[in-house]
């Protein structure tokens, strides 16, 4: 029984017909696919859905097991709770958690219309609400579960909604943050961009191996880190961003510290300063999770496995750098978009596939038209700046149609196995 749990996709009956992954689930006990490694298809399923009846029933099954929690968390956890007394007991969480995100989206639009290549000033009052929308956002976030465990609405889907809007949001944050340090038309956007959702990803990556998501490490974790940018961006509408965020590291060092750091580093602009500062942090914390899950797993074909898995996000941040520099200073936002969707879609795959314990392909194809139309535009002189801008935009859209079709068809697939409804509290009938 072990080894059928553990077949591949690649096996027929005795027909020669191949199975999909439901084929081999029948009669047997739900199938963890976290154990099998595959290049670029996984099982098949069928037609129409995104997840397996074994998934399904895993997902049923599922006990979200959240990482330790700071000092922060702990002080704020009665603010979060009186907050969640006082929402009516029919408004349901996925509906908080959506409200939350949307927050995320307000702020998104209003810095797009003010500075739509991220390197524009922005009026002091966008910054408010921006940093308003950050704080709202998150406190939303961490009172949705409250109110599914008040409401007795718990279910494995508020996971998805929780977890998924915040891989969105994170393409907010990415904008809030370079609304003060106008750090956009340059790849040094796309660094701040790429590592943040990059080490998103890695976090889902974690879970899917070790069943537990990481919230922090040490007493710095993500309560810190989105209070601090909304209480930060509030902050920089106060002062005058341009003379600070525009000075050179070399101008606020005394000269006996600068002399001691390499002359690239001490002649960077103070914003890019700190991206090089956030790429550090945020390489620290990758590596960490990467000897988390290797310490996790028993075997080394185990971890070969586990860091292939890795390669998806690494490539989708690669794209970016290999556009030529003049194309990213007119393009910035529609590359961003294009390049946070991918991010979030994969992610969300990831979450749901955690949850589902369904195998996730090292390769994930929606990955590769991004990947060949970055090295189009790269390497064909022929092709027009039109014709370019053309190409990433058509994979904007196509990247929006992908995310928000397979999370609808996930949602209901998940929602017919619970017997549960998305945005509204289901009650059970009762004899």
């Amino acid at each position: 029984r072990d080894c059928a749990c553990k077949m591949s996709t690649s096996t027929a009956d005795a027909d020669g017909r191949s199975t999909t992954e439901d084929d081999d689930w029948v009669n047997l006990p739900p199938h963890d696919g976290t154990t099998t490694h595959a290049w670029f298809f996984e099982p098949k399923l069928k037609f129409g859905n995104v997840l397996s009846k074994s998934g399904l029933e895993n997902i049923a099954n599922h006990k979200y097991v959240a990482g330790s929690y700071t000092a922060l968390d702990t002080a704020l956890n009665p603010l979060w709770m009186k907050l969640t007394n006082m929402l009516p007991l029919w408004l349901a969480p996925n509906a908080v958690t959506t409200f939350g995100g949307l927050h995320c989206g307000l702020a998104y639009y209003v810095l797009w219309q003010y500075s739509p290549n991220f390197d524009q000033p922005v009026p002091h009052w966008c910054l408010f609400l921006a940093g308003y929308c950050t704080i709202a956002y998150y406190t939303l976030d961490c009172m949705d579960g409250k109110q599914a465990r008040r409401t007795g609405a718990s279910s494995p889907l508020g996971q998805l909604f929780d977890h998924g809007f915040d891989c969105i949001c994170n393409m907010a944050h990415c904008a809030i943050s370079s609304a003060y340090l106008m750090n956009g038309s340059t790849r040094w956007f796309f660094l701040q961009q790429c590592t943040l959702q990059y080490s998103f990803f890695q976090a889902q990556w974690e879970e899917y191996y070790t069943h537990v998501l990481p919230h922090s490490t040490g007493q710095i974790g993500v309560t810190e880190v989105n209070y601090g940018l909304g209480v930060l961006t509030i902050f920089m509408g106060f002062v005058d961003r341009e003379a600070l965020w525009l000075q050179q590291l070399k101008d606020v060092l005394p000269y006996a510290v600068s002399s001691c750091l390499p002359p690239w580093l001490v002649n960077l602009e103070l914003r890019y300063v700190s991206t090089v500062g956030w790429t550090c942090m945020v390489i620290v914390l990758v590596l960490l999770s990467f000897l988390r899950v290797c310490d996790h797993l028993d075997t080394n074909r185990a971890r070969f496995g586990a860091a292939c898995n890795l390669l998806s996000p690494l490539i989708i941040g690669i794209c970016p750098f290999l556009l030529p520099v003049e194309y990213i200073r007119d393009n910035t936002r529609y590359i961003s978009v294009a390049v946070g969707l991918l991010f979030s879609h994969i992610t969300k795959k990831q979450i749901v596939y955690s949850m589902a314990k369904m195998t996730f392909s090292s390769i994930q194809l929606d990955v590769l038209p991004f990947f060949f139309v970055c090295l189009w535009i790269r390497y064909d002189e022929r092709l027009t700046e039109e014709g370019a801008f053309l190409a990433i935009k058509g994979l904007c859209l196509w990247h929006a149609f992908r995310l928000c079709h397979w999370a609808s068809i996930a949602i209901n697939q998940i929602c017919k196995k619970l017997d549960i409804w998305c945005l509204r509290i289901k009650h059970k009938k009762t004899d």
